[in-house]
């Protein structure tokens, strides 16, 4: 087993880079500049993410209010004997008349 790896250790030192590392130090660079530039549109834009998602929160709430608001205005009477159970499965089985 060691003489294996050995021999693979030796043969990769003899072998030379697949790629130059040439402009590796500046793509580096480039990369980080970028994030940082990205960092920083995010945290310019993290107001307008805020007020959006405040925005989308108040319609949300404003629209379930009207909406149970609603619901609650109509004032319903559900029994087992009234008229307002059309649903029932009996009514269901019989069909239209």
């Amino acid at each position: 087993m060691r003489d294996d790896m050995d021999h693979l250790m030796a043969r990769l030192a003899a072998t030379g880079p697949e790629r130059s590392l040439e402009g590796l130090e500046q793509a580096v660079l480039g990369g980080v500049a970028h994030r940082r530039d990205d960092a920083r549109s995010a945290r310019a834009l993290a107001p307008v993410r805020a007020a959006s998602v405040g925005v989308a929160l108040a319609v949300g709430i404003t629209t379930g209010a009207m909406a149970a608001a609603a619901s609650f205005s109509q004032a319903r009477q559900v029994s087992a004997l009234s008229g307002a159970a059309r649903l029932a499965p009996s009514t269901l089985l019989e069909g239209a008349r």
